[in-house]
């Protein structure tokens, strides 16, 4: 994109972010005037830019300092934007397809980084799992079925959230919020049907990573997504026409 192509507060934030970058060793930045001589724009548009930085999580008012530039939350935005509802499918494909992306790459950092308490707490959660498999085949109307199939929906969520955070990413934990927020929020109310079986299961994935190795996990972690990978399209479908 031309710099012409910006409105004039993008390109004033631009201007900002760059004197952010070429003068990191000061925290906080000049006052809105001060930037309005510097870039030779109105204090409006310096202001709007500024509210856009702030919005980003880049710059932040403190009384008695003024503006200074702070670390973001990389997915800070990202999650208000889920949370809004204004995804389209195209967007909920992206964010899909990068969550089966990660999952199946992750595999050597779980391995790296894994605690004996993550691994005690997946043991636990493998073990509710087990009990809720077997109460679903005794189950004898539909409400039970339903009952139990949103505790087992629970479970799933559990259980690949303790995979992101056994990576010790911190941003990966933060996407792995927004995922548990966007499949939780988008996709359809659970059906009765949702006792399927994986070509891998849980038990499956656990066992390995109590003894197996990193490249045996990850080609069992792609074993088990091929389900949601090859559901994918229908998901999706039935997401959007919500």
């Amino acid at each position: 994109m031309k710099k012409d192509d910006l409105s004039l507060v993008e390109q004033t934030q631009r201007e900002i972010l760059k004197y952010i970058s070429q003068n990191s060793s000061k925290p906080t930045l000049p006052k809105e005037q001060e930037f309005v001589e510097l870039l030779g724009v109105s204090r409006i548009v310096v202001r709007e830019a500024l509210s856009r930085l702030r919005a980003l999580g880049i710059i932040e008012t403190k009384r008695k300092k003024g503006t200074v530039v702070v670390v973001p939350e990389i997915f800070a935005v990202l999650k208000t934007i889920i949370a809004s509802g204004v995804l389209d499918k195209d967007t909920l494909r992206d964010l899909y397809q990068l969550r089966l992306m990660i999952e199946i790459g992750m595999a050597d950092f779980i391995y790296l980084n894994k605690t004996e308490e993550q691994i005690n707490r997946l043991d636990g959660i493998v073990a509710e799992e087990v009990e809720l498999e077997k109460e679903m085949t005794l189950a004898g109307t539909d409400t039970e079925k339903y009952s139990i199939a949103k505790k087992l929906t629970d479970i799933d969520i559990r259980f690949h959230s303790t995979l992101f955070e056994m990576t010790g990413n911190k941003s990966l934990m933060d996407f792995q919020y927004i995922l548990r927020h966007l499949f939780t929020l988008y996709l359809p109310k659970i059906k009765t049907d949702y006792h399927s079986r994986t070509i891998v299961s849980h038990v499956s994935l656990f066992n390995l990573l109590r003894t197996g190795t990193a490249d045996a996990f990850r080609m069992a972690m792609r074993l088990h997504l091929k389900t949601q990978f090859d559901n994918m399209e229908a998901i999706l479908e039935r997401t959007c026409s919500k």
